[in-house]
């Protein structure tokens, strides 16, 4: 759908009720925000994309429309660039809202503790060199997040979407294999292995500059690292869709009043004359 045929269904939905709307990406979006608004004051709509987000907003605001606003992922923004100020525009905490969501430690942690046995979770974590999960979790996300970057700043076109972190683990399973992973991202891309080399070298270069690990991780890369080594590690037989579906879920009130995101959607709510998180 384009921003004027996102707009066009808001409208007519607009003129049977007089709820306040939320623009979203994507379906994940909704579960993540909807269990903490009221629906009676606020629906949200997954629209197919942060364009297609964001040009729907600036067209409602042209024609008088204020009841309509967008979350979109905070992506690259003020990395490779500028965020969009708007009153409307409302930016996840994280790469996007299922990282929002993951770096709530707590919730990650509790998930973990039911798919896996807790005694052998605590020791695997113990000996394998990070202080938790989460932690581990994390640095098997970052080389994929980190290759992600690098490939937007350079244009290099490889295929990262939807990655299978599972295959580029070292042999040890506490780490990723970079070999690995350029190797398969290149493959997956129908680039030519010759730039390997290349690819290497940009990659370490962006690794210099990295200060903050968790703002290169996407959430995709992050879920699939957590179900990989509750896999391999403890036996788990849970899909990468129902253990990230537990995250999303373990998602709480008290989340919700320290999220920097839902406070933007608060304050907004609020600019209407309405309340729209029930945790508040």
């Amino acid at each position: 759908m384009t921003a004027d045929d996102v707009l066009s269904h808001v409208m007519m939905l607009a003129d049977t009720n007089d709820l306040l709307y939320l623009l979203v990406e994507g379906d994940t979006d909704c579960s993540v925000i909807d269990p903490h608004i009221d629906v009676t004051l606020c629906d949200t709509l997954p629209s197919g994309g942060k364009t297609v987000v964001l040009g729907a907003v600036r067209m409602a605001r042209e024609e008088g429309f204020d009841r309509l606003a967008a979350v979109i992922d905070l992506d690259w923004a003020e990395i490779l660039y500028p965020k969009t100020q708007d009153d409307d525009v409302f930016y996840t905490d994280h790469y996007d809202i299922d990282a929002t969501v993951f770096f709530r430690e707590h919730n990650a942690l509790r998930v973990a503790g039911s798919f896996s046995n807790r005694a052998r979770l605590r020791s695997h974590v113990a000996n394998c060199g990070y202080a938790n999960l989460h932690e581990l979790v994390t640095r098997l996300a970052f080389p994929v997040g980190l290759l992600r970057f690098t490939s937007e700043k350079r244009r290099l076109q490889l295929n990262l979407r939807d990655f299978p972190i599972s295959v580029v683990l070292n042999d040890e399973g506490n780490g990723i294999d970079l070999d690995r992973l350029i190797d398969l991202s290149l493959r997956r891309s129908g680039r030519d292995s010759a730039c390997k080399e290349e690819v290497a070298r940009l990659y370490a270069e962006a690794k210099e500059e990295v200060t903050d690990v968790q703002r290169y991780c996407s959430g995709h890369d992050l879920l699939a690292a957590l179900a990989t080594v509750l896999h391999r590690k403890f036996g788990s037989k849970a899909s990468i869709d129902s253990i990230s579906r537990a995250v999303r879920g373990a998602f709480s009130c008290s989340d919700v009043k320290e999220s920097a995101l839902f406070s933007s959607i608060s304050k907004w709510g609020t600019s209407r004359g309405k309340e729209v998180l029930t945790c508040l």
